[in-house]
């Protein structure tokens, strides 16, 4: 299970961290410079870029080795990106390192959770970060003092858009966790959409239109932007991005959280999704945003269920919005819009409820065909619980 929480930091002397971010963000760029190259080739294997720029940086920087090695693998990513999205037809430039963030990990990070705070390498040694918290907030932290949790990989960052432009550390923690060993589960299914963000087998629907409205919103202010073409449009272009990822992902967290309560609320043991890869295949280019949007709900909604013992699954999302969950006739004609009317038995409801039934009914399906033990599992529904045979039991 992983983990990563956000903790305002306050430094009696921030020179050396900010001029450490600053060597961090150039070792990023000369990395990407270098492995996106003028003969059009994109070398993103971390091994390789490590020979071609280590020395150079460990020359040009005064970052220790242990950062220098955390840029080099940040700017790999960022050119592995790029080039995922190239695969999927969509126009990229060289990756640009303009936020203040820099990469930790165990060995350049040392938290002392009991004691509230943190010491970080620099440039000029190892500084103090005192954690900023509330009552409420240190008393959320205690529950990883348990030492059931460990470190792995943070990230400390400089908020711009706020007072002072404080830093905060994005803390990494994971610990080991059994496979939930579920018999007769009662399950519940998501279908995730664009109009309708998600949209559970209990009833619950969440609007996508809150997304949509910002990222329209967002995409007219970067075409106006883009056409002054000056370096403080550029600028603002990508302080745009930042406030707009943060914005889009506090949307998704509290989905998320919501969707995780309903299932407590249900006595659900699996939510059961589409499998993501199906999604991005059916979804045009233009809608790549909400397939990113997609898979941070997914991860955000798997690891909130996790910690209550809840398991999240996929399953092959092929002909669910097209198939009656009441007699199991498929054909395209019987979704028209956001209606679903079957031409064989008449049965109608709104089609993504629908389909977020039929994720569910085919995850049992599923288990029942691969193990005994879950061959008697239910649906969870608004009013009750459905079996696979057809039979409602209301609660």
């Amino acid at each position: 299970m992983k983990r990563t929480v956000q903790i305002k930091l306050s430094f009696e002397d921030r020179e050396y961290l900010d001029q450490t971010v600053k060597q961090f963000k150039e070792a990023c760029q000369v990395t990407v410079n270098e492995g996106w190259n003028s003969n059009g080739l994109k070398t993103y294997n971390r091994n390789k870029l490590h020979h071609m720029v280590y020395e150079r940086l460990r020359e040009r920087t005064d970052l220790q080795a242990n950062l220098v090695v955390r840029a080099i693998a940040r700017g790999a990513e960022a050119i592995k990106g790029c080039v995922e999205r190239l695969k999927n037809g969509l126009k990229v430039s060289k990756p640009n390192f303009t936020s203040d963030s820099i990469a930790y990990d165990k060995r350049t990070l040392t938290v002392k959770l009991d004691e509230n705070k943190c010491t970080i390498s620099t440039i000029n040694g190892r500084i103090d970060g005192d954690f900023v918290l509330s009552k409420d907030e240190n008393d959320y932290y205690k529950k990883y003092l348990n030492g059931e949790w460990s470190i792995t990989h943070s990230t400390i960052e400089k908020h711009e858009y706020e007072r002072n432009s404080p830093y905060y550390l994005h803390l990494g923690l994971e610990k080991e966790v059994e496979d939930i060993d579920i018999t007769d589960p009662t399950v519940m299914g998501v279908d995730l959409g664009i109009n309708n963000l998600a949209v559970t087998s209990t009833g619950k629907f969440y609007s996508g239109s809150e997304l949509n409205y910002k990222r329209k919103m967002y995409e007219e202010i970067r075409g106006k932007l883009q056409e002054k073409g000056t370096r403080s449009a550029y600028l603002t272009i990508q302080q745009m991005g930042e406030r707009e990822n943060r914005s889009t992902c506090d949307t998704l967290h509290r989905i998320s959280k919501d969707i995780v309560k309903e299932a407590k609320n249900k006595d659900v043991d699996v939510i059961a999704f589409e499998n993501l890869k199906y999604v991005r295949k059916r979804m045009p280019k233009e809608k790549q945003f909400h397939t990113w949007a997609f898979e941070k709900l997914y991860h955000y909604v798997k690891y909130k269920a996790r910690e209550i013992e809840i398991s999240v699954k996929q399953v092959d999302p092929e002909n669910t919005s097209r198939i009656c969950n009441r007699c199991g006739h498929t054909e395209k004609g019987n979704r028209t819009n956001g209606r679903f009317k079957c031409r064989e038995c008449g049965y109608e409801l709104q089609s993504d409820y629908n389909a977020s039934k039929n994720i569910g009914l085919r995850f049992l399906r599923r288990e029942q065909k691969s193990s005994v033990r879950t061959g008697y599992g239910q649906l969870a529904l608004k009013s009750g619980v459905l079996k696979p045979s057809g039979k409602f039991t209301p609660r």
